[in-house]
């Protein structure tokens, strides 16, 4: 079949494996299967759902290869187990849970193309916001993490500030590599509570603290020797110049920001995750994002990995230093 056709069938109908996954996962099928084969009667009973429905349902994980089926019961395969299992350490339950929250937008894209956005913010959930900033921790140990770890260098730095750091999750893997680190992890009130389960499960709230702020109004503080800014530079809505000022401004001399990002190529042409990224929240081009940088004072401002699977780039650059702001 020709390349272009074979692609407009597959994306015509990939929405229906995305909410198979998106009801079982919210079902807590795999979970229920965790502990062993059950058959769909049994399977039905502990969910409170429909026998006959739910089987339909098993039936196409199976057809995914997230469940298989012998004599009649079904149990997780090794990807289910391994991703789909709450406690599991690449648990991806939550940002499956989160896919499934802005599941409406989608749903309502064209009357959103047609007439524009809403106005105002959404409503927060406080169930969806903690499946989201879980989430955020689900896709971080699922790949991302590693990216940051393989190609962003903290020797030598002594602090770190995390903003909008959510779970925490970037803080608490820098503070493992890199010993002589201490973070702060900034964001909203009911994300740090999130962000402080996590660093005390870790073991690091000696070294990790979490601060209240709005990074709208707020400053970051000073002495930061580096900043790091993780998927909250999102295109012109998201006030990166005033983020990327303040930044600066708490950054010693020679301090390193960091950033990772949905970037698209500078065509706009792609790639697909950030493109389908902007339809919804917004993202800037390789370029615009750089220029931005260069903008608010930082120099050797580079990309220093990229994965277009996980449409995760990441950027770093430096305040330059005393001798270079005296020139």
């Amino acid at each position: 079949m020709d390349k272009g056709l074979a692609s407009l069938l597959e994306w015509t109908w990939s929405y229906r494996v995305g909410r198979v996954l998106h009801v079982a996962n919210g079902l807590g099928v795999f979970e229920a299967l965790a502990e062993g084969p059950l058959d769909a009667l049994t399977l039905a009973r502990r969910t409170g759902t429909d026998a006959g429905m739910l089987e339909r349902l098993l039936i196409a994980c199976c057809g995914m290869g997230l469940l298989r089926r012998s004599a009649g019961r079904y149990e997780n395969t090794e990807t289910a187990d391994r991703y789909l299992v709450p406690g599991r350490p690449l648990y991806q339950g939550d940002i499956i849970a989160h896919g499934a929250s802005v599941w409406s937008f989608w749903d309502r894209l064209e009357s959103v193309v047609r007439e524009g956005p809403r106005q105002g913010p959404p409503a927060r959930d406080p169930e969806q916001h903690r499946r989201f900033i879980l989430g955020m921790h689900n896709i971080t140990m699922a790949g991302r993490g590693r990216l940051f770890l393989d190609h962003v260098d903290l020797s030598g730095r002594k602090r770190l500030f995390d903003v909008g750091g959510g779970p925490g999750t970037y803080s608490i893997l820098a503070c493992r590599k890199w010993p002589e680190l201490q973070a702060v992890v900034f964001d909203v009130p009911e994300t740090v509570a999130i962000a402080a389960e996590r660093i005390a499960a870790d073991g690091l709230a000696d070294r990790i603290r979490t601060q209240v702020g709005d990074w709208d109004t707020d400053e970051f503080g000073e002495g930061n020797d580096v900043v790091l800014f993780s998927n909250v530079l999102h295109g012109p809505g998201s006030s990166a110049e005033q983020k990327l000022a303040k930044a600066y401004r708490s950054l010693v001399p020679g301090g390193l920001v960091v950033i990772q990002e949905f970037l698209l190529d500078d065509d706009k042409n792609g790639p697909l995750v950030p493109a389908l990224f902007n339809v919804m929240v917004g993202a800037f081009s390789r370029g615009e994002l750089m220029n931005l940088v260069r903008g608010a004072g930082f120099v050797d401002v580079r990309v220093v990995a990229h994965d277009e699977t996980l449409g995760s780039t990441w950027l770093t650059a430096f305040k330059p230093p005393m001798d270079a702001d005296n020139d």
